[in-house]
């Protein structure tokens, strides 16, 4: 009698619930057996699992632990598969929770053919991301950090004409400002704050430059106005190795959370607007390519003019702006890494939904 076996995996920060649930022949479905996996106790867990066939496959949600757990895994011949968590939420809203329950269902859900996958980065993809976000990181808390010496001009009062306070001048015309005590001693420790930043994001950025191996799809998406090497990176490892898994460019937009999403009812025609299941860090990635790109000489011209008719001539809605441009640098980003060719602004070919034509983009 031939009977399918599947395990159905309950992560928690200490432990893990784990099912192993088989099917016969005639389609029923039972767990065969259960077990409690201490996380502290990696001997006994590879143990325990070193029992069952190579190749079984271990379904689990895909949420916060899962990598160390895909490695031992993988590294023991067992086959983890990521479930995206709000699928399996939907898919169970009427049924008991219960770690025990949960487990169990996941194993089914593999069994019957509905356990709703989504992407397992590769170690070496997860590893450039941790660097990469890391990065990323530095970057948002010196950004934190500035807005609270902007603040801090604020409330005295004090206007100031520099692009960038921060820059020899800025920093010049801040170290001879006349301040109260208190704003004086707090100004000058976060820009002591910020210069260990700066200083700590040059380490990394000459790491970067050193180390960060540069394949065919990173060369062709530098060629991308807007996008340089480090945002190059980051897009090609937060998409990771293959963008056929998206079918289309508005797919890999809809991931990176740059798709509108539609708040319609009967007759009402509500806002726009870009919603929070995404990944942010590619959002991210995509946004600041959007800033670069539209204060640099070959921002594409099709752009540039998405930019000022949505801002009435950079005057007002400059945001949603930024992200309709970033859109569109999403859709270039798909086309170049599909096609495998260059960035060319006259050749891109931009899809439509006009059966046969052969439109192209300008």
């Amino acid at each position: 009698m031939s009977v399918r076996m599947a395990i159905g995996w309950d992560i928690h920060r200490k432990f893990s619930r784990v099912s192993i649930v088989q099917q016969n022949e005639q389609g029923e479905i039972r767990v065969s057996e259960r077990m409690r996996l201490e996380h502290d106790n990696r001997a006994a867990m590879e143990a325990k699992l070193r029992k069952l066939p190579a190749g079984t496959p271990v379904a689990m949600e895909g949420s916060y632990g899962w990598p160390w757990i895909a490695d031992l895994l993988q590294a023991l011949e067992l086959e983890p598969h990521l479930g995206h968590p709000p699928a399996i939420r939907v898919l169970a809203k009427n049924e008991a929770k219960a770690d025990r329950i949960d487990a169990d269902r996941l194993g089914r859900f593999w069994l019957r053919g509905i356990f709703p996958e989504c992407y397992l980065a590769t170690p070496e993809v997860r590893q450039l991301r941790e660097r990469l976000r890391y990065r990323q990181a530095m970057v948002q808390v010196r950004t934190g950090i500035k807005n609270r010496v902007q603040a801090i001009l604020h409330r005295l009062g004090i206007l100031h004409t520099f692009s960038d306070l921060f820059g020899k001048g800025g920093r010049k015309f801040l170290d001879e400002l006349t301040l109260p005590e208190a704003c004086r001693a707090v100004l000058e420790g976060w820009l002591a704050q910020i210069d260990l930043l700066n200083e700590h994001l040059a380490e990394i950025e000459t790491w970067m430059q050193a180390h960060l191996k540069e394949d065919e799809t990173t060369r062709l998406l530098e060629t991308i106005p807007g996008i340089g090497q480090v945002l190059a990176h980051v897009i090609r490892a937060e998409i990771g190795e293959l963008v056929e898994r998206f079918p289309n460019a508005k797919c890999l937009a809809s991931y990176a959370g740059l798709a509108p999403l539609a708040n319609d009812s009967a007759d009402r025609r509500g806002k726009r607007h870009i919603g929070h299941a995404c990944n942010h860090t590619l959002r991210w990635a995509f946004i600041e390519a959007a800033g670069i790109l539209l204060n640099c000489k070959n921002c594409p011209d099709r752009l540039h003019r998405l930019y000022r008719r949505l801002t009435h001539g950079d005057q007002i809605n400059k945001r949603p702006a930024k992200v309709a441009v970033a859109r569109e640098l999403c859709e270039l980003v798909y086309i170049v890494w599909k096609k495998g060719e260059p960035y060319c602004a006259n050749t891109a070919a931009r899809p439509t939904n006009v059966k046969g034509s052969n439109s192209t983009r300008r």
